[in-house]
């Protein structure tokens, strides 16, 4: 896009960060090389970076590439809702998608792209929101469907996915489920006043874990491939 301005296209209005701590402990050992497909600010390219992992790093916001560069090992500038991206640096250990794919209106190719890309002991790694959260519901159960600026109702979101249709995505498309995670928290009110956080941590994960569809606010997948991709 030549140019570039939250006048002429909202999704350049905020730039997004890129870190995700619930990905963290889900990162396989002796990870060399990943791609961060739609990287944000680097946040997530940083932590890796700083393990010793080249870290390649994708976003159709000149901003956040401009920040990224500073921890990745090369960046690419591609709108992945009509482009298909030149991951010549490929085939990768790692590829993360954190909160991307609901960006995407039609995400077949890139899908495609990064199966491809993906080595065959590689790990494919993918967290988008998950619409049936507690709170959505309720949103949604009451007619309260508000565009936000962040969050599930994110006004720049084009698809939104529940934990069976984001699993019937992956494997169409040649992915194995590895490992899911559902990360989020329990309504509680007062807990905090009771127990120690690093204790309503560990409700909050085991609720999460117990019911995602309720109370995961993200919904995370860990991949490996599988059967042959449909193109």
């Amino acid at each position: 896009m030549s140019n570039q301005s939250a006048a002429s296209d909202p999704r350049f209005v905020t730039c997004y960060g890129g870190h995700n701590p619930a990905l963290e402990s889900l990162i396989p050992e002796r990870v060399k090389t990943a791609l961060d497909v739609g990287c944000g600010l680097g946040g997530m390219a940083a932590w890796l970076s700083e393990r010793g992992i080249e870290v390649d790093g994708i976003s159709w916001n000149l901003e956040e590439l401009e920040s990224a560069k500073s921890v990745c090992r090369a960046v690419i500038h591609c709108d992945l809702n009509t482009t298909t991206p030149d991951l010549r640096n490929g085939p990768y250990d790692l590829i993360i998608c954190s909160h991307l794919l609901e960006h995407i209106a039609y995400p077949e190719r890139l899908l495609g792209a990064i199966y491809r890309s993906l080595k065959s002991n590689g790990r494919f790694l993918v967290a988008v929101p998950n619409i049936m959260y507690w709170r959505d519901r309720f949103k949604i159960l009451f007619g309260k469907w508000e565009y936000q600026s962040s969050g599930t109702f994110d006004y720049t979101h084009l698809r939104w996915y529940t934990r069976k249709s984001m699993a019937q995505l992956l494997m169409r498309h040649g992915f194995v489920i590895e490992r899911f995670v559902g990360d989020g928290w329990i309504p509680l009110p007062g807990l905090k006043f009771i127990v120690s956080k690093e204790f309503r941590s560990r409700i909050n994960r085991a609720a999460a874990n117990y019911w995602p569809e309720m109370f995961g606010h993200q919904l995370i997948y860990r991949c490996i491939k599988g059967g042959q991709v449909k193109q």
